[in-house]
């Protein structure tokens, strides 16, 4: 333990993840925890700041959205999380006090009363149809941005910790464009894969193909039958095709006057050699899981119109891959209905004012009046978008 860090009184479960002291007051700590200032952050982020946004905007109409009380029980669930994950990683438990919370309730009614001109009542997906004075706003806006910036990217040099701090930024700038490729591929799935990308049908698929009988919804009577009578007309049709003209006056072996009597009478010949043993026993070796594309007589031609027409079960091979079809179908999904399709609907991007100012908390993270001020500011930004509107999300559904 280094010589700067102070050491609680007591090592009690309130003092276990406190204060790093150093010159920046733990502005180049990651993770930081104060107790008693996380409930009090909590108590101001979750509750009274969105009570009193909601109290200002009744009393002078605001634009807002309705909310019931599971809206706001809602609310308040994912503030939890939210709160929990700023306050821990963007140093509150060292920076936070009564200037923050004096600037937090400022920057909620300043943001209300801006976003009140009518000019200025547009959404980041809309900046092709801006005013010149919703530009010229929104310029001015960046610009203070880029100013604040500036200074917190020099405390950061200063407190030794710049290579850290940008790429952090950096990376948290990233989930929004990550949200690009995402839509993109999402897109592709809408227009190309109606079943998605097809991950979980081809999971299901192979345990399917492991787990499901060749020879389901039959016994063992019918399928030694079907595979006699399916492989004597095999037998008979091929026999009837490979016979020339008049070649009955010609002399043929016992085997082939076997092989081409009629079908009454070989069905009820009782010698082993008018069957193709080996085709019996390539159906039935077929049957215990080794379904190919051979089920076809040698000349291709199964389904010849030559063929005997019998009323026979179907193959085992062919049967298995109906039931794997079908079942394939069903795949279970709660939000789906049986027969119905996926929900599969185009989206667009939808940044909102939350999460952009979300993301800059994280930074506005020293000891310092005007970056205490700054994170009042942008935190009381984070609580309008979420107490007017909710905690959107960065892709809209536009079905």
């Amino acid at each position: 333990m280094g010589t700067n860090d102070t050491v609680p009184e007591n090592h009690g479960f309130l003092d276990g993840c406190y204060l790093h002291g150093d010159a920046y007051n733990g502005a180049a700590t990651l993770v930081s925890f104060h107790f008693v200032r996380f409930i009090l952050f909590t108590v101001m982020f979750t509750i009274a700041g969105p009570c009193f946004y909601r109290l200002v905007a009744a009393f002078f109409d605001l634009e807002r959205d309705f909310k019931s009380v599971v809206d706001h029980y809602n609310d308040v669930t994912n503030g939890l999380i939210y709160t929990y994950i700023v306050f821990t990683l963007g140093n509150y438990a060292h920076t936070f006090d009564w200037v923050m919370a004096a600037f937090y309730f400022a920057g909620i009614l300043a943001y209300s009363a801006l976003v009140e001109v009518p000019f200025l009542r547009v959404s980041l997906p809309s900046w092709r149809r801006w005013s010149k004075g919703a530009w010229a706003v929104n310029l001015i806006g960046l610009a203070l941005v880029l100013a604040a910036a500036g200074f917190h990217i020099r405390w950061a040099y200063g407190a030794g910790f710049l290579a850290w701090y940008l790429p952090l930024f950096l990376l948290a700038t990233a989930t929004v464009l990550s949200t690009i490729p995402a839509k993109s591929l999402h897109h592709y799935c809408v227009d190309n894969r109606p079943n998605g990308l097809g991950i979980e049908r081809r999971a299901r698929k192979a345990a399917l193909v492991l787990f499901t009988r060749s020879d389901a919804g039959q016994n063992t009577e019918q399928r030694v039958l079907a595979m006699q009578l399916r492989a004597r007309s095999q037998e008979y049709a091929a026999s009837r095709r490979a016979k020339p003209a008049g070649s009955s006056s010609s002399p043929e072996s016992s085997s082939d006057l076997l092989a081409h009597k009629p079908a009454a009478d070989q069905y009820n010949a009782d010698d082993g050699e008018a069957i193709s043993m080996h085709v019996i026993n390539k159906r039935h070796s077929s049957s215990h899981g080794h379904c190919e594309d051979d089920i076809q007589s040698s000349d291709g031609e199964l389904n010849n119109t030559n063929a005997i027409p019998l009323n026979m079960p179907p193959e085992p091979c062919k049967q298995k891959h109906e039931i794997i079809e079908e079942r394939l179908k069903r795949l279970h999904y709660l939000n789906v209905p049986p027969s119905g399709t996926l929900p599969l609907f185009r989206y667009r991007l939808h940044l909102h004012h939350w999460q952009i100012f979300y993301i800059l908390a994280f930074f506005t993270r020293f000891d310092k009046l005007a970056s205490r001020a700054c994170a009042g500011i942008v935190l009381g930004i984070v609580t309008q978008g979420s107490a007017a509107y909710g905690y959107d999300a960065m892709m809209e559904c536009r079905q």
